[in-house]
Order: structure tokens, then sequence, then C-alpha cells
């Protein structure tokens, strides 16, 4: 195998899942072996790097003085869905189209995985069946080597001066917490953490969440009638008085979405969080004033309890600081064009460590890295197409 996807086997094989439970910095202490491994990795590229107390990698590649410095960033860990715990990635040379039999049981086809009829007589990696792959983001931290391999490897291609961002716990939405813009150092900067080869995000949901405490009445159910006020009930009509069509899985594109993640009742107390989702501020502040008149509908119904409603805003539309750096989107557009391919420019349904860069001074659209069915056990990668988002970089990065 190719040096760069040799890079990529040996990164999935460290176990840097991320835990949204934990209250340290990272939050958890493996994604450091990744870590250290990229700052060898770099040392080897003759790159120094400073790993700092947050578990962040910072490095940097000199250019053309005078050009802009523009950064790339992936994220060292994997999601918490599916163990990534002793991954054995499998390679499959020369794909046919047919059923790929993963291990333990579970195998995957183009009929189920439509994607894959994309990829006939392409290398693919999978996983054994038993894990995830990791090339959320893995693929993007290979990448981003093979990049800085290659201008190294090419003294006499000049380039702008890279800067260098690897981050932990974006998974659980902690990667941009202790970013520090000064010493990154980008003008504007590139996330390579997304999917197809052709597929850019410059645009992110905004995102707020409500914390819903319904307080009900407890009284012994042998004597309830005409008393009780059943916490779980008030809970259940909270939500039908939210609009049923905002429920994520009736939306889709640019659809706004209120989800409820949790709830833990009982008939004293019941306790909901919401996370709520729009690409346009002014439709998330329409969501949000849902909830109030929800609160109202349910005291109305039930006279007397009470209803504690939190609601807080979490990120917003990285559109909003793309918009005002249009050397970066016609960057994209160029290196593309150089290519031969035509980029689709598609919302994500969700956020990325960009949009907390770029409202904190950095604009960073997202790339992708050429991976499918992240955060489980049918996740792959295509090494065609992680060639073609490597050659993308590559020109992004060139000297004009």
């Amino acid at each position: 195998m190719e040096k760069d996807i040799l890079r990529f086997l040996d990164y999935v094989k460290i176990d840097t899942q991320s835990d949204d439970t934990s209250f340290t910095v990272p939050s958890t202490a493996k994604q450091l072996n990744l870590s250290r491994k990229l700052q060898e990795d770099l040392k080897e590229l003759g790159i120094e790097s400073e790993l700092d107390e947050f578990g962040v990698v910072y490095a940097k590649l000199p250019g053309v003085e005078g050009l802009d410095p523009i950064g790339l960033n992936a994220h060292v860990d994997t999601a918490l869905e599916c163990s990534d715990f002793d991954v054995k990635p499998k390679i499959i040379e020369n794909y046919d189209g047919g059923v790929i039999e993963l291990g333990h049981g579970y195998k995957m086809s183009p009929a189920e995985f439509p994607s894959l009829g994309e990829h006939i007589g392409d290398t693919l990696i999978t996983t054994s069946g038993d894990t995830l792959l990791g090339a959320d983001d893995k693929a993007g931290l290979a990448i981003i080597m093979a990049v800085l391999d290659y201008f190294v490897s090419h003294p006499n291609i000049p380039h702008h001066p890279i800067c260098i961002l690897f981050t932990p716990d974006e998974e659980i939405g902690r990667g941009p917490d202790h970013f520090d813009p000064k010493k990154f150092g980008a003008k504007y900067a590139y996330t390579v953490d997304g999917g197809i080869y052709d597929s850019v995000a410059c645009e992110t949901f905004n995102a707020a969440h409500a914390d819903v405490t319904l307080h009900g009445i407890s009284i012994h159910p042998g004597e309830a009638k005409g008393k009780m006020v059943n916490a779980s009930d008030l809970a259940f009509a909270f939500d039908h008085a939210l609009p049923a069509e905002k429920r994520p899985q009736f939306t889709s594109g640019y659809e706004g979405f209120n989800h409820l993640v949790s709830m833990v009742s009982g008939v004293d107390e019941a306790k909901m969080h919401y996370i709520i989702r729009n690409h346009d501020r002014a439709k998330l502040e329409e969501q949000k004033e849902e909830f109030h008149k929800a609160r109202e509908e349910v005291l109305r119904q039930y006279p007397g309890v009470t209803i504690d409603l939190a609601l807080g805003d979490d990120y917003h539309n990285m559109k909003e600081i793309i918009d005002g750096c249009p050397e970066c989107v016609r960057k994209i557009d160029k290196a593309y064009a150089t290519l031969g391919i035509k980029p689709r420019y598609e919302p994500i349904r969700g956020g990325t460590d960009g949009a907390g860069f770029s409202f904190q001074g950095v604009p960073t659209p997202n790339l992708p890295t050429g991976s499918y069915n992240h955060h489980g056990r049918f996740e792959y990668l295509s090494v065609r197409e992680f060639k073609i988002i490597k050659n993308l970089i590559i020109e992004i990065l060139k000297a004009e």
C-alpha cells in the first residue's frame, strides 16, 4: 500500500473515542496517543509541532512570504455510537460491485448502501464488522499528512504558508473550546471532515437547546382521583404541543427541527432535553418561541402545576462568516476546476468545528475525505476519492 494509506491504517488502529460524560480536557486521555503519533509523523517530515495542555496540536509549514497563511484541521477522536477498540480494517481491492462480507455476521451490499455502486473498480477500506472504521476523521488526518508530505518532498513547488491544527473532542461538540486563533495563525482554513469527494459545506445549522422540567403532583394512586397530576403526562402534553412536522424524521434540506433527545420522567417530576436547529437564525428564534407557547399551553391544560423552561444557544451558521471571505471559496472552485470536477455546495444538517473556528475569526469551510457511513460498523473509505481530495488540497495551497 502507498505511504499515504499506510498512515491512515496506522491511525485507525489507535483507540481515540471521546466521552461526553467526562469533564476532563480532552475528554479521554487515549486521544493523546494519536496526537503524539501525529507529532512523530510531523517530525519525520521536518515539521516541529506543539501539543498544548488541552490536547490540541499546532504546527506550521512555511511557504511563500506575503501569501495568506491557510489552515487545515482534522480531529483525532471518533464517535460514541460504535466502538473503535481494536479496529481491524479490511482492504477490498478492485471492488466488483457485489456483497462485501465484513465479518461477525455483517455484510454490505449496493442494495442497502447505494453509494457502493459508485466505487466499482476502486479499492475500499472497510471495517471487520465489530467496530467503526474511524475514517471520521482519521481520513482527514491522513490526507493532511499526505499533503504536507507532498510539499516537503517537492520544495520546488511554491505554496501558501500552511497552518496545521489537530483537535480532540469534535464528536462531543468541544473541538473549538480551547482553540487559539493567534497560535493557529491562519487567515482562513478548511476542516477536512466530510464525505463524498465533490461535496463541500459552507453552511451549518444555527443551534440551540431547551431543557424542560415539569413538576407534577404526586399522590398515592389509591387516592389519586382528582388530585394526582402525573409529570409524565405533562411531558407527553408538552411534546405534543410542539409542531409535529418539525420533528427531525420529517425534515430535510434547509428545514429545521426540534428534537427530543432525552426524557427522564416519573410522577413527581419529568426532565426533557431538546436540540433546536435551523439554517436561518430568524427561523430558529421562531422555533424557540414555540417552546414558550408549548409551556403556556400545558399550563392552561393543567392549572396549578409548574414548568421550568431554559433555552440557550450553542453555535451559529458559519455561512455568516464565510460569506465575508470569498477568497476561501474561490480557492475551492479553482482547485476543483483544475481537477475537472464540479463541486456541490451542500448545507450540513449539523455543525462542524469549522463553525466554532469561523466565529473565532478564522473562516473555515468543510472539505470531504472520501469516506462514507460514518459512526458505525458500515463505514468505509474510497482510496480513489482519498487521492482526489489530497490533490484538491494541494491545488488549494499552491501559490498562484
